[in-house]
């Protein structure tokens, strides 16, 4: 790709978690592209360390994201995938939920929840405190598959994050803030 192929620069944080069944967690992410996308800086897979709060219901993450990608085309638009993982009091991990969301388009800084769910548990999974998990998480990214699953729903991970784009006008691409009711 040239010097001037179109980037996009994502710089934020994970800000936090709220409505977990447990008050200490923490969370893996992981963001995806599509084929036409390479990343030139920053981790596009990581591990918040564990938080907890026993006050209150929101558990503080502020894990840091900074990465730069280029780009030969718009299609496959960077999308997160988190995995929340819950720790209860004897120190076990079990699954909390997975989210997915894909990344605002238009440059700017966003405020956004990604809200989790998880396989639905059996009676006895429950009574030990285990939750079923997904064998190939890149099934949460393909529109195949997922159906007939019996999920619950499970908390919301917080995301700040700002959206640098660069140099897709050099390419005919406009990519503005337009307010598309007023036209």
């Amino acid at each position: 790709m040239s010097a001037d192929s179109p980037q996009v620069f994502i710089v934020g944080k994970i800000a936090g978690a709220t409505n977990f069944t447990h008050t200490s967690l923490y969370v893996k992410y992981f963001f995806r592209v599509g084929d036409h996308w390479k990343k030139i800086s920053g981790q596009e897979e990581g591990e918040t360390f564990q938080s907890s709060s026993q006050n209150s219901k929101f558990i503080p993450l502020e894990h840091p994201i900074d990465l730069n990608y280029v780009t030969k085309a718009v299609r496959g638009w960077p999308k997160l995938l988190v995995e929340v993982w819950e720790v209860d009091d004897h120190g076990r991990n079990s699954l909390g939920g997975y989210g997915l969301s894909s990344l605002p388009i238009e440059p700017g800084e966003y405020q956004f929840d990604i809200q989790c769910w998880r396989p639905e548990a059996s009676f006895f999974d429950k009574l030990i405190g285990a939750y079923p998990e997904l064998v190939h998480r890149d099934l949460l990214f393909s529109g195949e598959s997922r159906f007939g699953f019996k999920v619950e729903s499970t908390g919301n991970i917080h995301i700040e994050l700002a959206i640098i784009t660069k140099d897709f006008h050099l390419h005919g691409v406009q990519i503005s803030h337009r307010n598309y009711l007023n036209q």
